[in-house]
C-alpha cells in the first residue's frame, strides 16, 4: 500500500491509499476501531495488532464472570511486544471473589477506584498504549483460578493507523 497524508480544512488529516490493484482511496489518519475477543470459558486472552496496522489502544473494557470454585482472581492488562515479552502491565486495585460478574474499565483520565462502585463496577488508570504490528494486549487473571472456566468478554477500543 502507497499513501500520502492531506489536511481537509476542518482540522482532520487524511490518508489517500492505494491499494495493489491501484485503486485509490482515502481514510482518515487513525479511525476508531473495537477489538472483540469474546469466546467463553476462558479467562486469558490476547488480542493481537496485525500486520500492515499500528494500535494505539484508548481503553480496555472487561466484564468478568467467576465460576463457583473458590479463590480470588485478579485482573491484569499487560503489553506484550512481538516475541512475548511483557514490556507493560496494570493491575486491578481489587480481587474478584467466586460466584460474581464484575465490570471492569481501564483506561486514561478516569478515576482511579480502589473499591466497587455500584456493587460491581471498577475503573483503573492505564497509559494510552501505541503499539505496531506484532504487538499484543494480554487480558487475564494474574492469578489463574479456573482459567478453562470462568468467563470473560473482552472490548479493547483502539485507534487503527494503516501502514505500508
Amino acid at each position: 500500500m502507497y499513501g500520502n497524508t492531506a489536511k481537509d480544512g476542518t482540522g482532520d488529516f487524511w490518508h489517500a491509499l492505494q491499494d495493489a490493484n491501484g485503486v485509490l482511496y482515502a481514510r482518515q489518519i487513525g479511525y476508531p476501531e473495537v477489538q472483540a475477543e469474546e469466546t467463553l470459558n476462558d479467562s486469558d486472552k490476547t488480542v493481537t495488532v496485525p500486520a500492515g496496522e499500528e494500535w494505539i489502544v484508548r481503553s480496555v473494557w472487561i466484564e468478568f464472570t467467576t465460576t463457583a470454585n473458590a479463590g480470588d482472581r485478579q485482573i491484569e492488562v499487560r503489553v506484550l511486544d512481538d516475541a512475548a515479552d511483557t514490556i507493560a502491565s496494570v493491575t486491578a486495585s481489587i480481587v474478584q471473589a467466586a460466584s460474581n460478574t464484575y465490570y471492569y474499565l481501564f483506561a486514561p483520565n478516569v478515576t482511579e477506584l480502589a473499591a466497587l462502585r455500584d456493587t460491581d463496577k471498577l475503573t483503573t488508570i492505564m497509559p494510552e498504549w501505541e503499539l505496531p504490528a506484532g504487538y499484543a494486549i494480554q487480558v487475564l487473571d494474574n492469578n489463574a483460578v479456573d482459567a478453562a472456566a470462568d468467563d470473560m468478554i473482552l472490548q479493547i477500543l483502539t485507534r487503527v493507523r494503516e501502514i505500508s
